[in-house]
């Protein structure tokens, strides 16, 4: 009889069931998820992936994927569809804010999608640097969430929206 077997013979299954939770108690699963908004049931889950949470504070959370060079932000605003704002305004808004921070600016493209969220795309540069951002607004009933993805580049390519979309399939609601 090994080791193993005459413990198991000794020991009930529900003292082999805790022990073995114990174990496994200092690994982070596989499935774990970083909440970006536990009010709002947001989360992210970048396990797994390049992408790597660089900066938490508050309403303001920073992604870098080394591998492809790309940063990407999550970013909630006070603010609503009960204030009278939906998508569409809170986009035009935030590319208007966005236009007076750089340099040089480009709304590249502007649409709403199936879901409601409005999706642009711009060029901005910056101290003599060109960057590609891509944009998510959407609004809920108290609170706006903008989500960017960028690198620097001076055009746009399917790239940009590719990882865009990755990024954003990262985000998880609590039902």
């Amino acid at each position: 009889m090994t080791f193993l077997n005459s413990i198991a013979v000794k020991t009930s299954l529900s003292k082999i069931a805790f022990l073995l939770c114990c174990l496994c108690l200092p690994f982070k699963p596989a499935f774990a998820c970083t909440p970006l908004n536990e009010r709002l049931g947001i989360s992210i889950c970048t396990d797994g992936t390049p992408w790597e949470l660089r900066k938490d504070e508050g309403e303001i959370h920073l992604f870098y994927n080394v591998l492809e060079d790309f940063a990407a932000r999550v970013t909630f605003y006070d603010g609503g569809t009960n204030d009278g704002l939906d998508s569409a305004r809170s986009a035009r808004f935030m590319s208007d804010l966005d236009r007076e921070e750089t340099d040089d600016f480009a709304l590249l493209m502007m649409g709403k999608v199936t879901s409601g969220n409005v999706v642009y795309a711009t060029r901005a540069s910056r101290d003599g640097v060109s960057f590609i951002y891509v944009n998510t607004v959407s609004a809920g009933p108290t609170k706006t969430m903008r989500v960017s993805t960028w690198r620097r580049g001076d055009t746009m390519t399917d790239r940009d929206r590719e990882m865009h979309i990755s990024f954003g399939k990262l985000l998880k609601s609590a039902p």
